[in-house]
């Protein structure tokens, strides 16, 4: 419809429609080349060819220049050009095999940012049809994936103005959730409310909290304005238009806005103009990914608590020349002022660098789960690996003692550097410098008896508290334990005089149990090679005593220590507790020399339980300083108040003299180490 008043700026409006559609043609195009870019790029060429952008750029710059245009602006919309490009040709890389359109979960409504950031991935994956289901929580979000209600969720991580998003942090530490790609998301904010509203008549702004805070700025700029936490952005608009209030406003997205009827009355009201937020894109399994684009790594690791634990891990990231794009931390609940992290670094773990510093990394920390491998969708360029300091590497010079390497156990073994693990059971260390003594009794029998071992073994300086509430008997007839409710028995024990517990595990059955119990699980000799009850303690966080079964080899001990560290819990300490050979004197023989044959291959703990070698208690204390002697990190030893009345093992129980006799022993030989009590 021509404009009578003003017919100049009619034909200038024309001349914008002409141009604009000229622009839409020419972007499909060059969308039309670089889909035979990608074609030939596909077989071996990097979808991203940093050299040749730069050119680019450098070639608008020049042209926007001549032009007398902002070279700013005309740089933004190479970005995008460049992004759609870059998600073009990977398309050619990608090989998914989706059947239908794929139900995505979102916190929120129709018109979040978030189903903005579903369409504009899935486009670029190559399904633009897909189905976006909204839910009222992350949680929900979370719940609906594991069910099988949807078949990815999308979830905000982290926001340029505001940060992590805590809940979705605290999902992923928390869930075994898969990450399979990211959407990195411009967030543009408005103020809307009802139609003939206006900006001085607003008393309160409603909206995401996230939104809140990222609009501060603007919130403050009125007198008197009152804020309301809402859902979601989208939705807080759908509640503005639904109450029909002049006086209320929400912080929502102009589409939102639309969607809801809503005038919008400022625009642009974030903090920053860059305000971005980071999604991630959740499946139920890992998926393949191009080989020849940039590659992004999600991980969740705990360090070892001590001095200097999380810079040990940092530096494995810098030996390896690998780029750590971001680190955050967060509290490990049942563990007050400990932490793990999250963290993105740059590259797949099939690179050659990025696996060597993954399995160094799970050497140094006490539990690692990598979260998944996706395309690097970031606009910051990707850093350059750097040259290889080989001569600052020559100037440490070589260790004292060389260590035994064994590509077949990448995560039990040394590596590169003879380390020592330290793994913290409670808040007690196990390694390193300190030498822990663990005792209990071998069967917990009454509430009675545990408070009395209790007492006689925290009396004596042992740490940690032993004891059986699942036993495992040769004869089927012998007292097998007061499984659950006799491990809460030894627990209270345990709290009344601050020692941690530990425990044995038989059955994958009873894991759930004890885990939510005990502080450390315990597999015994006769279950070290039960691998699939290994695997699924290796998905536990607790710490891990692992003892040698009677017939196996050394070798064999850290094949079934790889099992558990494989599953991600690198927090394990291994137990000599003897080995059957033809002699008789004793129950089993017991292999002092394992203890520095152990030093040399792994960086684990290593201690030893003298009582089930011995067999009988008065061989224990002897067999116990030689342990000692010879290396040993800690000892575990059982201990009765009245041995003679035990159900189980009373002929090797320690009585309180005994423990004493052995306690005194041991101050000279760790004098002599230079090791300390724990």
């Amino acid at each position: 419809m021509t404009d009578p008043i003003n017919p100049d700026l009619d034909h200038a409006r024309q001349e914008i429609d002409d141009v604009d559609g000229q622009l839409v043609r020419l972007i499909a195009q060059r969308m039309a080349a670089v889909e035979r870019i990608g074609a030939a790029k596909a077989a071996a060429v990097p979808v991203v060819d940093r050299d040749r952008e730069r050119a680019v750029e450098q070639a608008w710059q020049r042209e926007a220049e001549a032009q007398g245009l902002s070279k700013y602006f005309v740089g933004r919309i190479l970005k995008e050009v460049l992004r759609y490009s870059h998600r073009g040709q990977e398309q050619f890389a990608r090989d998914l095999d989706q059947a239908g359109a794929p139900r995505v979960g979102y916190q929120g409504v129709t018109g979040a940012y978030s189903e903005a950031a579903i369409e504009k991935l899935f486009v670029t994956r190559g399904t633009p049809e897909v189905d976006c289901v909204g839910y009222p929580s992350f949680l929900a979000v979370a719940d609906a994936l594991a069910n099988g209600a949807i078949d990815y969720a999308l979830l905000p991580i982290e926001n340029s103005i505001c940060g992590s998003v805590p809940e979705v942090a605290q999902l992923l530490t928390n869930r075994k959730l898969v990450v399979v790609d990211e959407e990195i998301t411009h967030i543009e904010h408005c103020i809307a409310a009802m139609p003939g509203a206006s900006l001085a008549g607003l008393k309160t702004l409603r909206s995401h909290p996230i939104a809140l805070l990222q609009c501060q700025r603007a919130i403050d700029g009125f007198d008197t304005m009152q804020t309301e936490v809402w859902y979601d952005t989208a939705a807080a608009a759908d509640s503005v238009a639904e109450s029909g209030d002049m006086t209320l406003g929400a912080i929502c997205s102009e589409d939102a806005a639309r969607r809801a009827g809503l005038e919008v009355l400022a625009t642009d009201v974030a903090d920053h103009d860059s305000n971005q937020t980071r999604f991630l894109l959740i499946g139920k399994q890992a998926e393949p990914c191009g080989a020849n684009q940039p590659m992004k790594t999600s991980l969740v690791f705990e360090v070892q608590h001590r001095h200097g634990a999380l810079l040990e891990c940092l530096q494995v990231f810098e030996d390896h020349d690998v780029n750590l794009t971001r680190l955050e931390s967060r509290p490990i609940p049942d563990k007050p002022w400990e932490y793990m992290f999250l963290a993105d670094i740059e590259g797949h773990p099939d690179e050659g660098e990025v696996g060597a510093a993954l399995n160094e990394l799970r050497r140094v920390t006490g539990h690692l789960r990598v979260l998944g491998s996706y395309p690097n969708r970031s606009e910051a360029p990707v850093a350059p690996p750097r040259p290889r300091l080989e001569a600052k590497k020559a100037e440490s010079g070589a260790p004292a003692c060389k260590p035994i390497s064994n590509s077949k156990l990448p995560l039990v073994s040394h590596g590169d550097k003879l380390r020592s693990s330290v793994v913290t059971v409670g808040s007690v260390p196990i390694g390193g410098d300190k030498f822990t003594l663990i005792s209990g009794p071998c069967a917990i029998e009454s509430e009675e008896q545990v408070r009395a071992a209790a007492e006689m073994v925290h009396r004596n300086g042992a740490r940690i508290l032993r004891g059986g509430a699942f036993k495992p008997r040769s004869s089927p007839y012998s007292f097998q334990g007061l499984g659950l409710p006799g491990l809460d028995m030894l627990v209270e024990a345990g709290k009344t005089h601050g020692m941690p517990v530990v425990t044995e595990v038989l059955r994958i059955e009873d894991l759930g149990g004890i885990v939510d119990r005990a502080d450390m699980l315990q597999v015994g000799a006769r279950n070290m090679q039960n691998f699939a009850l290994l695997k699924a303690i290796g998905q536990t966080k607790l710490p891990v005593l692992l003892k040698r079964g009677m017939s196996a080899t050394i070798q064999e001990l850290l094949q079934a220590a790889e099992y558990i560290m494989a599953e991600g819990n690198h927090r394990v300490v291994l137990c000599e507790r003897g080995i059957r050979t033809f002699e008789t004197a004793t129950r089993a023989t017991l292999d002092v020399s394992a203890i520095p044959v152990l030093k040399q291959r792994t960086h684990l703990p290593v201690i030893v339980d003298p009582s089930h070698a011995a067999g009988v208690r008065n061989l224990v204390v002897p067999l116990a300083l030689s342990a000692a002697a010879a290396g040993a990190d800690g000892l575990i030893v059982e201990a009765h108040p009245n041995p003679d009345e035990a159900l189980c093992d009373k002929d090797q129980a320690l009585t309180n003299e005994l423990l004493g006799e052995l306690v005194h022993g041991l101050d000279p030989i760790l004098e002599g180490l230079g090791k300390s009590w724990a």
